[in-house]
């Protein structure tokens, strides 16, 4: 595919939608018009994304040909660009803004690997021992998450975060093999490799022999030059 696909009917819209559903994939939508001067100036800029995203879904609606849909999401001004996961929509941007763009489909560009509902349920329940702080719980909540969708690299990602947080040497390689689950997972997932890079930062904190050190850091700073590649946006510190 070369660019995002143009829809032309409501149809369309909705086959769009089941199909990225029952993939796992994230759908960005550019609502424009062909009398919008802003809307053609960014378009070149939101296309450039299909390429370096093929695990999402990229498409634009011309808010005059479509207006069910445009009026469906309340679409006031143009350009406007709204992220939908799983047929909701969960983010949106007004305005010609390439770098708020950029960051836009770096926050979720990710594929996204439906979680069965134990596995949701267990993925709250460690998102709240995370956030108060409590990463021993947060971490067995995690792990039973992933016995129910070990496909998911923001399940590793997440248990990797609360094993780093922990700390230790017994943790820090549990938090390593967990960062580099996730990469493997989706390779194209920026927040990954972020996270890969912090766990080899934090080990090369704490490696003693100059060597060690050294290593990790280069390849912390090799995670990290691939999460800007993928993101064009900041390594993310929260759980997903």
């Amino acid at each position: 595919m070369s660019g995002p696909v143009e829809i032309e009917s409501v149809t369309q819209w909705n086959e769009t939608l089941r199909s990225a559903t029952a993939a796992g994939q994230t759908v960005f939508v550019d609502f424009h018009a062909v009398w919008c001067g802003p809307c053609k100036q960014i378009a070149p800029f939101f296309a450039q994304f299909v390429q370096k995203n093929p695990q999402a879904i990229f498409v634009r609606v011309d808010v005059d040909a479509q207006k069910a849909i445009a009026s469906k999401y309340r679409i006031s001004a143009m350009p406007t660009f709204i992220v939908i996961k799983a047929g909701k929509q969960v983010d949106f941007l007004q305005g010609a803004d390439p770098r708020g763009l950029a960051t836009l489909i770096a926050r979720h560009a990710a594929r996204v690997v439906p979680l069965s509902a134990e596995a949701e349920t267990a993925k709250e329940e460690g998102n709240k021992h995370f956030a108060s702080g409590d990463y021993t719980p947060a971490v067995e909540a995690y792990t039973t998450a992933i016995s129910h969708t070990p496909e998911s690299p923001q399940l590793y990602a997440n248990r990797a975060l609360a094993y780093l947080r922990l700390g230790g040497k017994e943790n820090l390689p549990k938090a390593l093999a967990d960062a580099v689950k996730a990469t493997e997972l989706d390779e194209r997932w920026g927040k990954g490799w972020a996270r890969l890079g912090d766990v080899m930062l934090a080990i090369g904190e704490d490696e003693t022999d100059p060597e060690g050190v050294k290593k990790m850091l280069s390849a912390a700073q090799e995670s990290f030059e691939n999460a800007v590649g993928l993101l064009e946006g900041s390594p993310s510190q929260q759980t997903g």
